[in-house]
């Protein structure tokens, strides 16, 4: 049988075992702060695209979600006739990717394979697949479209440990740019990424990051698929952020398409409460917030 003695000093040393851990986790785990993958968006049937299809499109994305379009006028004597463009392509959208694959007689869009379900697409190609008198959208106005999270919370979140990842799919062509921005507590918004077509190669997407690093994306056909890992320069105290995608100044170009978006942080360091004796304090709030 255990004595008092016996069973104070085995609580004591669960006690420390168990702040120890936590603390450990706190200090060096980082957590998902945020993911999505599409599903949730409520489909509904094909607009103006030539392979007519029940439940596989949406203009409107996740809860939270926002999409801000602005088609700029070439000229502004010159107006965009009403209903021009594809309606399913007006801007960032949400198709099921087989149909958005089949729709748009692939030419590529097929190998990503990184990718099921429901995507998130800005495609001024297949956006620009009308005429209304003579006239396709692109000899009127440029495509500009950006796709933005809801607001995501950072509070407890050390400082530049947050990280954003997701699946990507595009092709590059001269003229249409990419960037991602994020903005922290409402201010205006850092670009982490911004990819424009070579000089010498429109195919390639030159990318710049936010710590001045580089990387030249070779696309094709046959080569689609870019996952993307970015540090976030998240700040100290910063309580919350919101994440964007922009397609800017497109014409009769290829695509970009995401899924599988996972953001990631680290919590900040938790001091651990020592009593004045010297002793390790615990609480059963810290034993039952251990995972």
């Amino acid at each position: 049988m255990l004595t008092n003695k016996v069973i104070i000093l085995i609580v004591f040393a669960l006690a420390v075992v168990f702040n120890l851990q936590s603390v450990a986790h706190a200090d060096g785990h980082s957590e998902i702060l945020f993911e999505e993958d599409f599903e949730s968006v409520t489909l509904g049937d094909s607009v103006e695209e030539g392979i007519k299809g029940v439940t596989v499109w949406s203009k409107e994305g996740p809860k939270g979600w926002v999409v801000k379009n602005d088609f700029t006028l070439k000229d502004p004597d010159v107006p965009l006739p009403d209903g021009l463009g594809i309606e399913e392509w007006t801007g960032w959208s949400f198709p099921q990717l087989e149909w958005w694959v089949q729709t748009a007689e692939n030419q590529g869009r097929g190998n990503w394979k990184k990718a099921a379900g429901v995507v998130a697409v800005a495609d001024p190609d297949e956006w620009d697949d009308e005429k209304i008198d003579g006239k396709s959208p692109d000899d009127v106005v440029k495509f500009n479209s950006i796709l933005s999270t809801p607001t995501i919370d950072l509070k407890s979140i050390e400082a530049n440990s947050v990280v954003l990842q997701f699946d990507s799919s595009f092709r590059m062509e001269k003229n249409q740019d990419f960037e991602i921005h994020v903005s922290f507590d409402g201010k205006a918004p850092i670009v982490l990424m911004s990819a424009t077509s070579d000089d010498s190669d429109e195919s390639v997407a030159a990318a710049t990051f936010h710590d001045g690093s580089t990387e030249a994306f070779a696309t094709s056909e046959d080569k689609v698929e870019f996952p993307m890992s970015i540090k976030v320069p998240n700040p100290e105290g910063a309580k919350s952020m919101v994440f964007s995608w922009a397609m800017l100044d497109a014409d009769n170009d290829w695509w970009w398409s995401l899924d599988n978006i996972v953001v990631t942080g680290a919590k900040s360091k938790v001091s651990t409460p020592v009593e004045a004796n010297g002793k390790l304090a615990t609480t059963w709030g810290a034993i039952r917030s251990f995972k």
